[in-house]
Formats: C-alpha cells, structure tokens, sequence
C-alpha cells in the first residue's frame, strides 16, 4: 500500500510484520496483525440500498476521489467513511491509492459500480475496528458481489466479519502484501476458512517477474493468483494494484454468468490462470498469472442442451473439481472429439445450422461457438505429410517363430528417434501346398498372396496407398484390434478370401466395430479383377466419426460393394481402378443433434496409372484421380440449440438436413521414386484437392513434397 515501503522506517515495519505474523503462525494461535487503533469513531453500517444495475464492488481502502454528484452512474448507493472522514476523499500519502485501485476496476470492467468505503487514512496501518465495520456493511449490501479489500496486508480483523461475506455469497479479492514474505499476511489469512470464495494476489513487476517486495503464495498457494501489479492512474507499483485486476475479472465473470456462485468464479479464475514457475500451484506463484481471455472461454468438456430441456440450466452447475466422465451429459462435446466421418463432414461444415450453436461447460456457463470450425474429418491429414508418413513408417515383419505348418512374425515400425518407439505387432500365418492360407493379426492388416495391389506393390510400385486411399473406403481401419483372413487360391489365377476385423480403439474417438468382407480375384493373362462385399457394423459411430457428441448414432450397419481391377499395358505400366458403392441404415442416439436418419446411399471411385524404370531402373511414376466417399442421397433431422430468450428459454433450430454432396469432389496425386544409390531413395510428391462443402466448391487445395531416404 506504500510507495514500495521504500523509507528505513518502512523496512523496520515490514520486517516487524513478517516476524509476528511468523511467530503468530507458529504458536497455532489466531493469526492477527498488531494494528494502530484510530480515534476516530466508527459509523453504523448504512441501510442495504435499492437494487443496481450492474455489478456493485466494495472497495475497502483509503477514499475514492471522484464526485458522484457528477459520476453517479459509477457509483452503488452507500459509501461510507469508517475514519471519521469523506468516502469521497482519497487520503492516500502519495496522492492516490484507492482512487487508482477503483479506476482500474472501471477500466477493465465498466458494468462495475463502486461503493467506496474508507477505513484508512493513508498510513502504515489501519483501523481493525474500521475494516471489520465496512466487511459488515460489504455483506449486508445484496447489491454488492466481489469485495476488493486492497489494504488485506494491514489488517487483521475478526473471522466473523470474513464469514458474514462469505454467507452473503460475495467473492473477496485480498492483497497478498508489500513485506518481502515468502507468504500472504494479515487478512489474507482468513482464505482458507471462505470456502472457495476468497483469493490472494501478488504482484507482478513490467516483465511478469514477481515484485521483489511483493508477498508470494507460500501456504497459501491454493489461493493465491497474481497480477501486473501497476496502474496507469498511479506512479508506483504494488500487490494493492494487482488486486482490483483479479477484482474486475471476477466482476465480469458475475455480469456475464449471474447465477453462478462465488466459490465458482474463483474456481473460474484460478483454473484459466497461465501457470508460471514450477509446474502446477506452487509457492511463488500460486495458480499463476490471471488470463482474462481464458477465464471468458470454455473450460473442459462442453456440453450442448438437449431436445427435452426447456431451460437455459439444463444441468446442476459443477463443483471446483471437474466431474468424473460418468457425471458428464450425453451430449459432451471437446475439440478434440468433434471428428466426423468423411461423407458426413462435407454436409454438416456447409449446412450452416453449427455456425452459432449454445453450449454449455462444466461450471453451466453458456457460450454461442462456431461448431462447425470445430470439426475433423476421420482420417483426414495433410495428404503430403499422410505421403511422407507411409512411406517413411512401413511396417517391417521380423520372423520370430516358425514349424512345418505356420509362420509368427512380428511387425514394428522403424525408429528415427527414441521418441518414436512403438509396440510390436504380431501377424501369425499358415500356409499349405493346396492354395489354402489363412492369417490372424493383432494391429496388422493381413493381405493375401492373391491381392491384385499387393503383387503389384511387391513389383515395386509407388505408394500403393495411392490406390487404396482411406478417403476411398469404407473400413478396414489400421488401428488396434484384431484381423483375420482366410484365404483360397483354386487355381494360379483364381483366388477367394474372407476377412474379418474387430476393432476396439481406445483412443480420443474411441471407435468401435466390426467387418465381414469377402472377395474372389480373377486373372486373364494381363487383366485381373476382383469382386468385394461386406458388412460393417459400427457402435456409437457412423462412418468412423467420434462415438459420444451432438453427432454420435446409436449404431450403424454399412453393406458395400466394391469392384477394382488392373490392365498391364506393358511389363513397366498399370491401370488400375475401382469402383465402391455402399448403403447405411443408422439408429439415431436420444440426446443427440442429428436424429430420423434416413437410408444413405454413398459412392467412391479410382484410376491410376503406374509405371516403372522410367529415368532409371527401379524408380517408378504413379497417377491417381478419385472421387472421396461422399453421400449420394440420405437426410437426418437436425435439432440444435443456438441461444436464450429473454425468459432464460433455450432457443432452438430444428430443421431436415441433407447429406447429400452436391458437385463432383476430386482428389489428383502424382508421385515419382527413385533409387538415388544403393543407401539412398529420394521421392516427389504432388497432390491437387478439390472440395464440395454444402454447395460450395472451396479452393483448391495443392501440395508439394519432396523427400529423401537413407539407410545404413
């Protein structure tokens, strides 16, 4: 509250301060500052006044020199001086304390009104008697929220007058203090007993360095936050400035979300607070540095109202510790669960019914958010960096067992630093003379011999992903879970397998299901061909997509179709191509967005061209044009909250959205590898996207990659 207790006799208080307050919490005593009792008298708590509009805030210090009579509008009705002089007066030493202190709270929360209660005099002390008076008055007072009690560090009064705003619901913003203590002093001891409801604050210097003045958290780091300790209305520095910052913050928090307890709020600041020091609440910097736009944001998991609720407080409001993943409604929503499947991200990005859409989070607060921005595709990555990344990872299989009848190999991926390491897979085999095979794999995708792509990957081809694109199909997800396959060659040119995965990923999407797929290729001397149908069951998905949020199903059976085959044009070039039809019946899921699906027809088509040893010998070309899986007829109803009427009644949209894409979607990818030296393989990489989003063609979307691969 001093000009940085900068006089020697400044020092000799401060020190004598720091040494009772240590040798008070020694003995296990109450804890109290030695005060100068004023002789001024105390006046009786003023009558509660008549409701405000606005956020009223109490602000216990040395006067508040602006005249209401020509600022009314900045003032609760009230004010009182507990010194004996004017609430209006500022009686600060250095020209200004409490006047800086109020500004800054106007400044940065301008719903706030002040109610200016003197109980200091500008001195090193204050009156015990005053501060007490004024906190009483403070709760009493139902327009009062946020209690900013900047001379905390010189006072010590009674716990009663601290629990009376405490009971009153008011969040009390305590200053840490000036005394070089490595912890809090004077009334900013009571903290712990508010439950939840008061907060400490230190003071930080022009580069976010602690004050070196400026008490820190200590024991007291569970309640303690800090904040520029500086004011532009002041030429000093202090944790008395730091408070009102906390102070404002809390008063916005109470403007913007009313209903929301004063334990809340404070959870609210110290949760969104950057961390700063060691890591975690700590004893310098408490929770760390108050973060105003974080404080105004989201926080965990976000939730949208349901069709049934007919309120804007669809659920409880949340305690301080966030809730276990059982507490949480069905309609949870986070960022990094807003994945969708392909053929649906397309028509929910371009319908326009998520651009505004209500949401509420753990603490009930509500936010209007652009969820459509929010959304990923399933699987979708940059298709450069998706290049890079299966050239550069593929699975090696090491042979770790073997008899007369089967094989056990064991398939990692290769290690470019020791922060890359995975697990390793299994693959088993079994082969005999009669064409017969059959593969069990855990991670691994098996493919048998008679594959059409795999003979010609095994030719040395270029990225025969390219021509089995993920954007493409309609299963067989490369993640953990495990694939089986059978499979029967009748002749050197006819062969049949059945495949089989259950995947069970436990990772963000937590994706479910299960695929039956049976197929017969066929080869005429130069031509092969081959015939697929399946069956795919999903849980809680559709099509890949996130399995809880507002766009989960209930489960969601796929049966497929897909025709592929190859032309050898010459012993060096392919053609290749595909064909993939597909048809959806989905169960739609109580509490979410989408609902009444009907049947959705869906398609996918390839061509490739592949050759080799063009330049040199092994490098190969290939060429590739698609159409992504996309919906060729299908619709669900949308119902989705989008804001609050005047009467706190959810507002919502509900409408018949289409999933159909509408314009021809295009994927071109070019790809060139060569062998530069027996060590050394370099690559190209050039891809041209376009994309339909509701009607909507977006900009073409073109990459470029170029690699190099060595090995010793």
């Amino acid at each position: 509250m001093k000009k940085l207790f900068s006089t020697p006799i400044g020092w000799i208080v401060s020190s004598f301060l720091i040494f009772y307050s240590g040798f008070a919490c020694a003995e296990g005593g109450d804890f109290a500052i030695p005060v100068v009792e004023e002789d001024e008298e105390v006046e009786a708590p003023p009558p509660a006044p008549a409701p405000i509009a606005g956020i009223g805030v109490a602000v216990l210090d040395t006067g508040v020199q602006l005249d209401p009579a020509l600022n009314p509008v900045l003032f609760v009705p009230g004010s009182a001086s507990y010194v004996g002089q004017n609430p209006f007066v500022d009686l600060a030493e250095q020209g200004t304390h409490g006047t800086a202190v109020a500004q800054i709270i106007l400044t940065l929360t301008p719903q706030s009104k002040i109610l200016s209660l003197q109980t200091s005099t500008g001195s090193t002390s204050v009156s015990g008697s005053a501060v007490e008076a004024a906190l009483m008055a403070a709760a009493a007072n139902p327009n009062i929220r946020v209690i900013n009690h900047s001379n905390a560090a010189l006072a010590g009064v009674s716990g009663a007058a601290m629990l009376a705003t405490a009971v009153a619901d008011q969040v009390v913003v305590m200053q840490a203090g000036n005394n070089w203590a490595p912890y809090p002093v004077g009334d900013a001891r009571h903290a712990p007993g508010l439950s939840g409801k008061g907060i400490i604050v230190g003071g930080l210097g022009p580069e976010d360095e602690m004050l070196g003045f400026g008490n820190e958290a200590g024991d007291m780091a569970q309640h303690y936050v800090v904040a520029t300790g500086s004011s532009q209305f002041a030429d000093y520095w202090g944790t008395s400035f730091a408070t009102p910052r906390v102070s404002a913050l809390a008063a916005g928090l109470r403007f913007r979300w009313p209903d929301l307890r004063a334990e809340e709020i404070v959870a609210v600041i110290k949760r969104t607070a950057t961390d700063m020091g060691a890591p975690g609440v700590d004893a310098k910097y408490g929770w760390g540095k108050i973060n105003p736009t974080r404080a105004y944001s989201p926080i965990g998991l976000v939730y949208t109202p349901s069709a049934a609720g007919t309120t804007a407080s669809p659920a409880e409001p949340a305690e301080e510790e966030a809730p276990s993943e059982d507490d949480v409604a069905s309609t949870e929503v986070s960022l990094h669960r807003l994945t969708v499947g392909v053929p649906l991200f397309n028509a929910l990005k371009g319908s326009g019914f998520f651009e505004r859409v209500l949401v509420f989070d753990q603490f009930n607060r509500d936010f209007n958010w652009n969820l459509s921005a929010s959304l990923k595709e399933q699987g979708a990555t940059n298709s450069a960096r998706s290049f890079y990344s299966d050239w550069r990872r593929g699975k090696t299989p090491a042979l770790i067992g073997q008899s007369s009848a089967h094989q056990i190999f064991s398939f990692t991926l290769p290690q470019f630093n020791k922060d890359q390491a995975t697990d390793p897979v299994l693959l088993v085999s079994t082969l005999n003379e009669q064409g017969l095979q059959s593969h069990l794999g855990f991670g691994v995708l098996p493919k048998a011999k008679s594959d059409p792509f795999l003979a010609m990957a095994l030719k040395g081809f270029l990225n025969p992903s390219s021509f089995l694109n993920s954007k493409i199909r309609l299963g067989d997800y490369d993640a953990d879970g495990v694939h089986s396959l059978i499979a029967f060659d009748a002749t050197p040119d006819v062969g049949f397998d059945l495949r089989y995965s259950d995947i069970d990923d436990t990772s963000d999407n937590n994706y479910q299901g299960s695929q039956i797929t049976a197929g017969s290729h066929v080869k005429f001397g130069d031509f092969g061909a081959t015939i697929e149908g399946g069956w795919l069951s999903e849980g809680k998905s559709l099509f890949g997509g996130t399995a809880s949020g507002p766009f989960a199903v209930d489960h969601a059976e796929t049966r497929f179709l897909r025709f592929s085959g190859y032309r050898m044009l010459s012993a060096q070039t392919a053609l290749v191509g595909s064909v993939t039809g597909g048809y959806t019946e989905v169960r739609s899921e109580t509490g979410s967005s989408l609902s009444n699906f009907s049947d959705l027809v869906s398609s996918a088509w390839m061509l490739g061209l592949s050759t080799r040893e063009v330049f040199k010998l092994g490098d190969s070309v290939s060429l590739t044009i698609a159409q992504p899986l996309s919906i060729n007829s299908g619709s669900a109803d949308v119902d989705i909250a989008y804001g609050i009427d005047p009467n706190n009644r959810v507002l919502r949209h509900q409408d018949r959205i289409n999933f159909a894409t509408s314009g021809v979607e295009g994927l071109v990818e070019v790809g060139y590898r060569m062998p530069w030296t027996d060590q050394f393989d370099i690559g190209a990489y050039l891809s041209l996207q376009s994309q339909i989003v509701g009607s909507r063609l977006q900009t073409l979307d073109p990459q470029f990659l170029l690699v190099g691969r060595s090995s010793f």
